[in-house]
């Protein structure tokens, strides 16, 4: 499975014992999310300049110090090779066009970021994308529309096949235009390492697409039977970051 691309259907899913026996229990500190509606927009915009570079998107992704609660941040750009969608496609063919965009599948740059967590084995992650032209404007409006018709598919992953519930809501007004929703994974299998055997809880991973100008930020955090939200202030810092890249 290429880059980072869903995390609840990569690596996750192949982690359950692991994750169960840990204790964990999606214990990330979280900021709530702002309100505004599903897609929101800020009253300013950027217009997109020429796209920046991987070595660009990277010099302005999130570090270690950015993230005091993290084990490690990792930044790296994305090859050409997984820049496409390889994956084996989900039932639902708005859902695939709603995963590929959230990767950003057909942009010019990519920095895959993933998050490890202090006291908690559940990642969280940040894709950083750069797009010619109107390409940033056209990957939120595919995100925006497949969510009209994308509520439940089902697919293949390294753990497994497994069946996935969709839903929009509401997202922190930031950038030129942003967006936000939420995928749910029931588990049905037991831990094994479970002295109890009880069921492992839902996976449960929540998104956040912000535009500014040519460039996206897809922000993600996994949890377990849990709707925390990604640090709102990372998302902040992120955006200004991506702002002020491309007024240089």
């Amino acid at each position: 499975m290429r880059g980072n691309r869903w995390l609840l259907v990569g690596a996750a899913l192949t982690a359950w014992g692991i994750t169960a026996c840990a204790g964990t229990g999606g214990g990330t500190p979280v900021s709530p999310a702002a309100s505004s509606s599903p897609g929101g927009a800020s009253t300013a915009s950027t217009a997109p300049g020429p796209p920046l570079s991987a070595e660009a998107l990277k010099s302005i992704a999130l570090t270690d110090e950015d993230v005091p609660d993290s084990l490690a941040v990792s930044a790296d750009e994305r090859s050409p090779a997984d820049s496409d969608s390889t994956s084996p496609p989900v039932s639902d063919p708005s859902c695939e066009t709603l995963l590929d965009a959230t990767h950003a599948v057909g942009a010019s740059a990519v920095v895959d970021q993933n998050i490890t967590w202090k006291g908690s084995i559940l990642p969280g992650g940040n894709i950083l994308a750069s797009y010619e032209g109107t390409g940033a404007e056209k990957a939120i409006d595919r995100v925006r529309t497949s969510l009209t018709t994308c509520h439940d598919f089902t697919g293949d992953s390294r753990g497994g096949k497994y069946t996935a519930h969709v839903a929009p809501e509401k997202a922190p007004r930031l950038g030129d235009e942003s967006i936000a929703f939420r995928v749910t994974i029931p588990v049905k299998q037991e831990a094994p390492d479970l002295p109890s055997g009880l069921p492992v809880p839902e996976q449960n991973e929540q998104h956040i697409l912000v535009r500014v100008g040519g460039v996206t930020a897809s922000f993600s955090l996994l949890d377990l039977d849990n709707s925390n939200h990604f640090p709102l202030a990372l998302v902040r810092k992120e955006v200004a970051r991506m702002t002020k890249a491309q007024h240089a």
